[in-house]
């Protein structure tokens, strides 16, 4: 698990940020465009059976076969507070040995063929210090590009949003997974976006959350 401090020297001087669509660059993004396939009607997300403590991190699963093991379409839809329409996609990415990636999710919800609206990547690391690589790199391409990220803990996991004109997402350092989750910007209100965020990765990583009611937008 990543602490503020492991990121300091990158975050100085920085504020909010750009949109990645996965914990990395290169070949280590999700390319939706070629890799979609098309899942069943997700079912209900599997129900917390603990709630953490400040000593005990949440059991992280293993990397689901379908998007309702990731994040149900109805929580997606309930945190959201918007219908989404369209399809729910999934994609398995395999193993990927030379940046120690042991596999990778990505979920897209509310796909009318313009992409997701709500799209949600888990990342799977065959060590804790192979996910921090790919967290560096990520908050290094963002520094990189002149954009600026703000720190956003996920339980005890630690995190940061990110945004563009375009997209607004969630960047979690959870042990050897990252999950990001990224929202069109248009989709809630800017009040909203990082009570949004913050409820969705929380619902990924089975991490307690108290209940907020985002404003949707008008």
């Amino acid at each position: 698990m990543r602490t503020n401090g492991g990121h300091g020297w990158r975050l100085l001087g920085l504020a909010t940020v750009v949109v990645l669509a996965g914990c990395s660059s290169g070949e280590d993004e999700p390319d939706a465009a070629t890799e979609l396939l098309f899942s069943p009607e997700p079912t209900a997300s599997a129900p917390v059976t603990a709630e953490p403590t400040a000593e005990q991190e949440p059991t992280l699963e293993p990397l689901q076969n379908d998007c309702g093991g990731v994040i149900a379409t109805a929580d997606v839809v309930r945190i959201v507070g918007v219908p989404l329409p369209g399809e729910t996609t999934y994609v398995f990415a395999d193993a990927l040995p030379d940046i120690g990636r042991a596999g990778r999710v990505t979920c897209g919800y509310g796909d009318e063929g313009d992409g997701p609206k709500v799209e949600v990547t888990v990342n799977d690391y065959e060590s804790e210090q192979a996910a921090d690589d790919r967290i560096d790199v990520t908050l290094q391409a963002a520094s990189e590009r002149g954009n600026e990220v703000r720190d956003q803990p996920i339980g005890p996991y630690q995190g940061y949003v990110l945004a563009d004109d375009d997209d607004a997402s969630i960047v979690v350092d959870a042990g050897p997974r990252t999950v990001v989750v990224t929202l069109q910007r248009d989709l809630v209100s800017a009040q909203a976006e990082v009570v949004v965020l913050d409820q969705l990765a929380s619902t990924v990583l089975r991490v307690p959350t108290e209940t907020v009611e985002p404003e949707a937008e008008e």
